[in-house]
């Protein structure tokens, strides 16, 4: 078992995390703030984001970048720690916008959760990523995925895998120079469902939700769980190659590489699914601990 060391506690919904410059940048969704920790100097504010901060991606000058996600904007964050719009999504994404990632080229790639999840009747419907580029343009890519949550951009800039949390399932597709996606294609599945669509039916099935990702140098990914079973090493297929559980009563909602020598994971843990109200309670961390195999 690995020492599990907290580095932030008293935080109501850490997400988003990325290691960028010597530091670990994310997100407190609930708690409206984005965060930097870096060892010696510890966690300090970067920005408040009021319709709750998510991903966080660079654009092409280094600047960061976050994910509002009720107005449904990506914003940059000024040298003031004010923000200012980067991208506007509202007519792109018909729920909030959620994880994203640097395509590598100063553009982006955001998820969204396809519906509106506090409307009275919400239904979960599947929705289709957005490309911004790096002159903050934005477009629909990719056939409907349910739910896409964690990305990461592999391949030397050819692949994209996405969490397609509520089918249990990791997917992949190729990336064109324009930033359209293609050949959509399962990476790795963690259990069949009779409908992939359906939320309740992902939930009661015991199965791995996969939420944010990350990648190492060995083409393997770290798999936040959100249905409690912690981080989780995958190899493309869906072998189990390693974990980190997660603490008693909590789910590990989301993982980034890094450190000094890039080998240590970075894990945004926060209460079970649906067992708090997380506009109240204050139960989330950022813990860490150190690998074998260090970040790609």
């Amino acid at each position: 078992m690995r020492e599990l060391t907290t580095i932030a506690s008293g935080l109501a919904f850490p997400e988003g995390p990325r290691w960028y410059d010597g530091y670990l940048y994310f997100s407190d969704m609930y708690g409206r703030e984005v965060f930097r920790y870096r060892e010696g100097t510890g966690v300090e504010s970067v920005a408040t984001v009021p319709m709750r901060p998510s991903g966080l991606a660079r654009d092409a000058s280094g600047k960061l970048l976050v994910s509002s996600m009720l107005d449904r904007r990506i914003v940059r964050v000024r040298d003031d720690g004010g923000l200012e719009t980067f991208a506007e999504l509202r007519e792109l994404c018909p729920g909030p916008v959620n994880d994203m990632i640097d395509d590598g080229r100063g553009g982006l790639y955001v998820g969204n959760f396809g519906f509106d999840d506090e409307a009275p009747e919400a239904v979960m419907t599947p929705t289709r990523l957005v490309h911004v580029n790096a002159e903050g343009v934005a477009a629909q890519v990719g056939e409907p995925i349910n739910f896409p949550n964690g990305t990461v951009v592999t391949g030397g800039g050819t692949r994209l895998l996405v969490a397609e949390t509520f089918s249990c399932r990791i997917l992949a597709f190729d990336i064109a120079e324009d930033g359209s996606l293609s050949n959509r294609r399962n990476w790795a599945v963690f259990h069949e469902l009779k409908n992939e669509y359906d939320q309740a039916e992902a939930l009661g099935s015991g199965g791995i939700l996969p939420d944010g990702i990350c990648i190492d140098r060995e083409g393997a990914l770290w798999v936040a769980d959100a249905g409690g079973k912690g981080a989780l090493r995958v190899a493309e297929g869906g072998e189990i190659l390693d974990r980190v559980p997660a603490p008693d009563g909590s789910a590990v909602f989301a993982v980034a590489l890094g450190g000094d020598q890039e080998d240590t994971l970075f894990l945004c843990i926060g209460p079970a699914m649906g067992s708090a109200d997380l506009d109240v309670v204050r139960a989330g961390s950022l813990a860490a601990c150190r690998l074998d195999v260090a970040k790609a």
